[in-house]
This record gives structure tokens, C-alpha cells and sequence, in this order.
């Protein structure tokens, strides 16, 4: 069992050391005081990719430095979201749709999906799965009907909130309810809209996407960073933390004993 534990880290530590060290190769042989600048440049660069297809290069960005951010906050901070995809998929509709009104809706969504949800008993999951797919898609065509009716171009937009980000997320979101109780599902949805939050800023941070579509390798780069937190960066710094959560308030019987103990150190002293 040692043996192989020691196999899997030494695996491991050679995948890292190649998805540093080839990245950043290629980057060098980039540099213009290399003979091997304009070769590589011509395969390892993305810098005069057409501009109608800089928003599809965003999107594609968005994963890996999504999945990044995500590893970071459960990893190094500890803090719990509504699993992997969830905040990348919501970043998604946040660079859709925009972040106020997503964030505005998706609460409403995700109340009527759980008001619902015990009306869901079927023989098999993927029939409750996709009755909650049928759900968030009507759920879709409310605002659509809405800003029909009323002629709000902003209501009509939160149609292109991604249906299947929308019916993911409320699916984890019971789950979490159902289990741990309404505080921690709330809290983790708090988190997992903060991770997407931060997942788009920094996806839209200006220069962020020329860099990528010159140094496309260091996409690489990312995922030996994602395995270097789970190495030498895996604190949980915050692990258990729910500032929704109230601590229970201590018995009387609790209380007097404190109580006593404080006395006697005051006696002592």
C-alpha cells in the first residue's frame, strides 16, 4: 500500500513537473532574442485569431480559471460551494445576462424549484431530473412572458440565463437543503455566487485574454497551479465556518459551571 501510495506522488510530481516546465518552454521560445521566436510563434500562438472569435476564446478561458478560483476556495480556504461546475456555470450566465439581474433571479428560482421538489417522487432519477430541467426552463419563460407583456428588454434577457446552469444549481441546492438545512445551503450558495463573481472579473480584466491567445500553453501552467494547491496550499482555512449558523446558547447547567470556574479564578488571584 506504501509502495503505491509513494507511485501515485511520484506520478504525481512528474506531471507537474511537465505541466510547468513544457509551458513555460514555449513561452521562452517565444522571446524575440531567440531564433525560435517566429517558429513558435507561428504553432503556439493565438494572437491574430480573428476578433469574432474573441468572445468563444472568453468562454473557454473561462473553465480552467474557473475551475481554478473553485479549487482555491475549497482547498485553501475551506469554504464549501455547490460543487465543482456550479460557480463556472454561473459565472456563465453572469457574462450572459450580467450579474445583478442573474443574482436577482436565481434566488427566486432556486425557492420555487425547492417549494416543488417534494412534489417530485418518481421511480427513477433521471425522471425527477428531468421534470427539474422542464421546471427551470418554464421558469425561463416567466420573465419572457413578463417582458412581453410589459415590453422590459431587461426582463426578456433573463432567458438566456443557461437552463442547464440554472437546473444544476437548484438540484444541488436541495440537495444541501435536504441534508444540512436551509443556513448551509444558503451559505453555500453565498459562496458559490461569490467564486463566480470573482471567476468573471477576472476572466474580463483587461489584458487577461490577449495574454491567453498569445500564451495559449499557459492554460498548462493553470492546471499544474490547481495541483500545486493540492500539494503545498491545502490549509482549509475556514473548514466548518457558516456565519449563517447561530451557536447554540450554552444550558444553565453549562452556564453555572463557567459561572463558578470564573469565580474561583477570581479568588485565586
Amino acid at each position: 500500500m506504501a509502495n503505491a501510495r509513494l507511485d501515485a506522488a511520484t506520478k504525481t510530481d512528474w506531471l507537474l513537473v511537465a505541466l510547468l516546465g513544457l509551458p513555460l518552454g514555449v513561452a521562452l521560445a517565444k522571446l524575440p532574442v531567440l531564433p525560435t521566436s517566429a517558429v513558435a510563434r507561428r504553432f503556439f500562438s493565438l494572437a491574430d485569431l480573428p476578433v469574432h472569435f474573441h468572445s468563444m476564446a472568453e468562454n473557454v478561458l473561462m473553465v480552467p480559471l474557473g475551475a481554478l478560483v473553485v479549487v482555491i476556495f475549497r482547498l485553501t480556504f475551506g469554504l464549501r460551494v455547490l460543487g465543482l461546475f456550479r460557480p463556472i456555470l454561473i459565472a456563465m450566465a453572469f457574462q450572459v445576462i450580467g450579474v445583478p439581474i442573474a443574482t436577482a433571479f436565481l434566488p427566486l428560482a432556486l425557492v420555487a424549484v425547492v417549494v416543488l421538489r417534494p412534489l417530485l417522487k418518481t421511480d427513477h432519477n433521471y425522471a425527477r431530473l428531468a421534470v427539474l430541467l422542464s421546471l427551470a426552463s418554464a421558469l425561463l419563460f416567466v420573465p419572457l412572458l413578463a417582458g412581453q407583456w410589459w415590453d422590459l428588454a431587461w426582463l426578456r434577457e433573463i432567458a438566456f440565463f443557461p437552463v442547464i446552469a440554472l437546473c444544476l444549481t437548484c438540484e444541488s441546492f436541495a440537495k444541501v437543503l435536504d441534508r444540512d438545512g436551509v443556513r448551509e445551503a444558503s451559505w453555500r450558495t453565498i459562496t458559490t455566487l461569490a467564486a463566480a463573481v470573482i471567476i468573471v472579473a477576472l476572466t474580463s480584466l483587461p489584458g487577461v485574454l490577449p495574454f491567453f491567445l498569445r500564451f495559449p500553453e499557459m492554460l498548462l501552467v493553470q492546471a499544474g497551479g490547481i495541483l500545486l494547491i493540492n500539494k503545498h496550499l491545502n490549509l482549509r482555512l475556514f473548514e466548518g465556518e457558516n456565519p449563517l449558523v447561530v451557536p447554540p446558547a450554552p444550558s444553565m447547567d453549562t452556564a453555572a459551571r463557567q459561572a463558578a470556574a470564573v469565580e474561583r479564578r477570581g479568588g485565586g488571584g
